[in-house]
């Protein structure tokens, strides 16, 4: 029996690879979501635009699990917003508290229970490269990341705060992959980039939500 943790899973292409996740035979999917209506699969409550609500999530997937490793570890949930305005309780700006920091903080925690030889997967994307994507970032500078003062007009700001999160999130990816535990318990690292995929929800947090 293979046990799944994984976020966004409730919206967009993350629901259909959750529906069918669930239906493979001998595995186990638990998703961490703010809404678990209308589901047939395991979810335990995670708002990811809330630092302490990653911590609580682990607490209970810890019990949870009671001693089980965590096979696959699937990081999909992604907001984009209109602009940077936007803040998380902890006042950092939405984008990146929501695709970068909760989920780093998750993997970090979730890290002692990986099962030996454990796949990560985190979605990123092509906008992080500004040799594909004009609007990519140049450079990360984390404190501007975490308190932008742009105050530009437009969707610039909520765009370049996007791509930026993304190339943390492929960051994040790398140095996992070269982190001592990861190679010592043989642990694989997939930065999935899905491309530009229509229909999904992720451009409803432009209104304020969350994917």
């Amino acid at each position: 029996m293979k046990t799944v943790v994984m976020t966004g899973g409730t919206a967009g292409f993350g629901a259909v690879a959750a529906k069918r996740i669930s239906n493979t035979r001998n595995t186990k999917l638990i998703l961490g979501a703010r809404d678990n209506k209308n589901s047939t699969i395991d979810i335990l409550p995670l708002d990811l635009a809330r630092l302490s609500n990653v911590r609580s999530f682990v607490q209970s997937l810890t019990k949870k699990l009671a001693g089980t490793k965590v096979d696959i570890l699937i990081m999909n949930a992604g907001a984009q917003f209109g602009n940077t305005r936007h803040r998380t309780v902890d006042g950092f700006e939405s984008t990146f508290a929501i695709n970068h920091l909760a989920h780093y903080l998750l993997l970090r925690l979730l890290t002692p229970s990986l099962a030996k030889n454990a796949t990560i997967v985190i979605t990123t994307s092509d906008v992080h490269d500004p040799k594909h994507v004009p609007f990519g970032p140049k450079e990360l500078d984390s404190e501007a990341l975490a308190h932008p003062k742009d105050k530009s007009k437009g969707f610039g700001p909520g765009i370049r705060a996007y791509a930026s999160s993304k190339l943390c999130n492929l960051l994040t990816a790398r140095a996992f992959e070269a982190f001592t535990d990861a190679q010592i318990n043989g642990m694989q690292v997939i930065a999935y980039n899905p491309g530009l995929t229509r229909g999904t929800s992720l451009f409803r947090a432009w209104l304020g939500g969350q994917s």
